[in-house]
């Protein structure tokens, strides 16, 4: 098997590095994390590569297992279609060509699949809820509000900054921001701002790539689109998990009018933004507003392209953690209610594979995490969602 990301790529996650950012990193693993120096050649990470070129599944890249098996498109499978230098899959030492950074895990919104691994908000959340924290965890295995010290984003410190500029900035062609929230963060600005002055790094030959909720495109004194200017163009992936009034409510602290305001804001500032990509991170709250989320993302998609002449895609991926959330953990019925009751669309395909997938839980948990989140935000779905509040009270 091949997969660009595992020959090309360097991920900081939660819990250390990692050659893809849907890569397990399971207790006691040997792939490095900060404060030590990466090493995309290490003896754990030649395993992984020599693996799959045995067509053998490595334990940790169950998340493609699953959706293989599933007949939906895995991660190593788009990554065939990741614009970087095409790898020698012969070989089992690499050269980083493609990096994410998580440079911090401050976020502005606290989305409910969301965990304190990926958003600091949330231990905020935890310790003045701890009894809802607690049952989370013990109940759902769901560490959305419970702080973990083992399992955090590896935040680069200095010194492994400078190791990025000195021996892999030179040689990469595309760096993925993510976090947290990327534009939410001083840091990278600040990155940005370094590469422009760095004599080793041609900026004009790479290609920056956002995940992005784009609650805003300006921070303090930076305006994002005036530091594209000195890079090869800019892709961005816009998390819209779920659209209107179900984005408002999934989303707390979200505001689906100004998101659509700062698209459209941000590319009539620049024209870097060549690919506009809408991923709807796709769980049980989801599932029953499917059409409404393929009609919704499919006429701003048309919008977009007509004005601004780029390309606008859109797709859903899917949530297995925590379980509960899987859309296969539905109760048999409704799954079949939903399946029956969902078009058949390119946008749609997969979500009706996913729910004729296996079950990873005997029973359905969906309603108990609803109740515990709503009695957290203090905000259920009778108004904004209320298909999702129908079936849950």
């Amino acid at each position: 098997m091949k997969c660009k990301l595992a020959w090309t790529h360097l991920d900081f996650k939660p819990g250390g590095y990692a050659p893809c950012y849907r890569f397990k990193l399971y207790d006691g693993h040997k792939f490095g994390g900060v404060p030590d120096m990466p090493d995309v050649n290490s003896p754990e990470w030649i395993r992984v590569r020599e693996q799959l070129s045995n067509d053998e599944w490595p334990v940790e890249c169950v998340d493609c297992k699953i959706q293989e098996e599933s007949g939906i498109k895995s991660y190593r499978q788009r990554s065939e279609d990741l614009h970087v230098s095409e790898p020698n899959y012969g070989e089992t030492k690499v050269q980083v060509k493609d990096l994410q950074l998580k440079l911090n895990r401050a976020c502005n919104y606290s989305c409910r699949h969301c965990t304190v691994a990926s958003n600091s908000n949330f231990i905020k959340v935890g310790k003045e809820n701890p009894e809802i924290a607690k049952r989370l965890w013990d109940d759902h295995h769901f560490d959305h509000i419970i702080e973990r010290h083992d399992h955090k984003i590896d935040i680069p410190t200095p010194e492994v900054i400078d190791h990025l500029f000195k021996n892999v900035l030179p040689t990469v062609e595309r760096i993925e921001f993510s976090g947290g929230e990327p534009f939410f963060h001083v840091e990278m600005y600040r990155f940005l701002d370094r590469m422009i002055q760095d004599p080793n790094i041609d900026t004009s030959k790479i290609t920056l790539v956002y995940n992005t909720n784009m609650s805003l495109t300006r921070f303090k004194s930076y305006d994002i689109c005036e530091l594209w200017e000195h890079f090869k163009r800019a892709d961005i992936t816009v998390s819209m998990d779920g659209t209107t009034k179900l984005f408002n409510y999934f989303r707390q602290g979200g505001d689906y009018d100004r998101v659509i305001d700062n698209i459209h804001s941000m590319l009539q500032r620049t024209n870097k933004v060549e690919k506009l990509l809408f991923v709807c991170t796709t769980t049980a709250y989801h599932a029953f507003y499917m059409n409404e989320i393929d009609f919704e993302l499919g006429m701003l998609k048309k919008v977009l392209e007509r004005k601004y002449h780029i390309e606008v895609k859109y797709r859903p991926t899917f949530v297995h953690w925590p379980e509960g959330l899987d859309v296969v953990n539905l109760s048999e019925d409704t799954k079949q209610t939903l399946y029956n009751k969902t078009a058949n669309t390119e946008f749609t395909k997969e979500f009706k594979l996913r729910l004729k997938g296996k079950r990873t839980i005997p029973e359905e948990t969906f309603k108990e995490i609803v109740k515990l989140q709503d009695q957290l935000y203090d905000r259920d779905a009778s108004e904004l969602a209320p298909k999702i509040f129908d079936y849950v009270y």
